[in-house]
C-alpha cells in the first residue's frame, strides 16, 4: 500500500472515529406546551427544553381564551408572569430555576409599575434582566416577557468577585 493510500485510510478511521464520538452526544430537544394558558399566536412553541435548559417564548398578558386582561401594563405583567409560571412548570422548572428574562414594554414610562409587579414574582436570587421599550408588541400588548430557566435539582450558589480579578 502507498504511502498516500494508507495516509487516506487512517484519516477516513479517524473520522469515523470522531463521528461516533459525536453521535455519542445525542442531545434532546422537548417541546413544551401548558394547556393552561393561551395557544401561541404564530409558527413557534411555547418553551423548547433542551437538555437541561428551558427556553421560553415571549408570553403575553393573555387569558387562556387569548384575550389581553384588563388593567393595562401592570394586569397584563401580573397574567403575563402567571403565564410564565405555567409554562415553566409544564417544562419541570419554576420560577426560582430562570436565570435570564427579558421584558419588552409597549411604553418605557411602564416600566416602574411592571417592575413592581415582577418583584411579587422574582422575591429573592434575582435572574439576570434587560427591558426594552418596542414600537408595538403583538395583539397590542403592552407587556412580553421571555425566560430562560434551569431544569432539575437546583442548587443556588452566590459569588463574589471573580476570582480571576484577585492578584
Amino acid at each position: 500500500m502507498s504511502s498516500e493510500a494508507n495516509v487516506n485510510t487512517q484519516a477516513n478511521v479517524v473520522s469515523e472515529i470522531n463521528m461516533s464520538k459525536i453521535n455519542d452526544k445525542k442531545v434532546t430537544k422537548t417541546i413544551v406546551t401548558s394547556p393552561n394558558i393561551y395557544k401561541p399566536v404564530g409558527p413557534y412553541s411555547q418553551a423548547i427544553l433542551a437538555d437541561k435548559t428551558l427556553y421560553i417564548s415571549g408570553v403575553l398578558g393573555l387569558d387562556p381564551q387569548a384575550q389581553l386582561v384588563c388593567g393595562g401594563a401592570e394586569g397584563q405583567a401580573r397574567q403575563a408572569l402567571e403565564n410564565l409560571k405555567h409554562v415553566l412548570e409544564a417544562g419541570g422548572s419554576s420560577l426560582e430555576a430562570v436565570v435570564k428574562t427579558t421584558i419588552l414594554l409597549n411604553n418605557i414610562d411602564d416600566f416602574q409599575a411592571v417592575n413592581q409587579i415582577y418583584a411579587q414574582y422574582f422575591t429573592k436570587n434575582y435572574p439576570a434582566r434587560a427591558c426594552y421599550q418596542v414600537a408595538k408588541l403583538p395583539l397590542g400588548a403592552a407587556v412580553e416577557i421571555e425566560a430562560i430557566a434551569l431544569c432539575g435539582d437546583l442548587v443556588v450558589a452566590e459569588a463574589g468577585p471573580c476570582p480571576c480579578a484577585r492578584i
